[in-house]
């Protein structure tokens, strides 16, 4: 368990209660852990689904995804999925992130899966670009919420990834983060 910084819990758009004291349990996934969930996962994916491109999902299943095309030696593409109502005139600019798709095999990938909606919309977006066949995965879902094809871990905790750590000159030095345990 650990304690996130301001930075990772505005992210995650966690209710300000939590900034002040958390009373939700909180699992840190440092770099070190992240590289052996990723391995793991890569094994289930690869035992049942070939991908040939891997899509992250901006931001965090961008590492994922980058992580995962790697160990299942697949070409990797990120996509920004946006989500704010305001955002929805980006709607044709987002669409043609994605180069033409048609006869592939597509792993859309995220960090967390909570209600599937961005997971869909990312599914739907590679469908349009004419994959032929389309798989989820993420490192963690939630109980009761979104069904991805695959996952690492399920649980209620909030979990902070490495890149959940905002790293700046302003802060506590220039030490490495690799040697500060982010």
């Amino acid at each position: 368990m650990g304690v996130a910084d301001g930075f990772a819990l505005k992210r995650l758009k966690a209710p300000a209660r939590l900034a002040r004291r958390p009373r939700k349990a909180v699992r840190e996934l440092g770099w070190a852990a992240f590289g052996e969930v990723v391995r793991t996962l890569a094994a289930t994916i690869g035992e049942g689904f070939r991908p040939d491109v891997v899509v992250g999902i901006a931001k965090g299943g961008v590492f994922v995804g980058g992580a995962l095309a790697a160990a299942l030696q697949a070409e990797f593409l990120p996509v920004r999925i946006e989500t704010r109502s305001r955002d929805t005139h980006a709607g044709p600019e987002v669409a043609s992130q994605l180069p033409d798709l048609t006869g592939r095999r597509v792993l859309v990938v995220d960090d967390v899966a909570s209600t599937g909606s961005t997971l869909a919309r990312a599914r739907a977006l590679t469908r349009k670009a004419g994959a032929r066949q389309v798989r989820t995965a993420v490192l963690v879902k939630r109980p009761g919420g979104a069904r991805p094809d695959f996952h690492a871990l399920e649980t209620e905790e909030l979990i902070l990834f490495g890149w959940d750590y905002q790293l700046d000159a302003a802060g506590s030095g220039a030490a490495d983060p690799g040697e500060v345990g982010v």
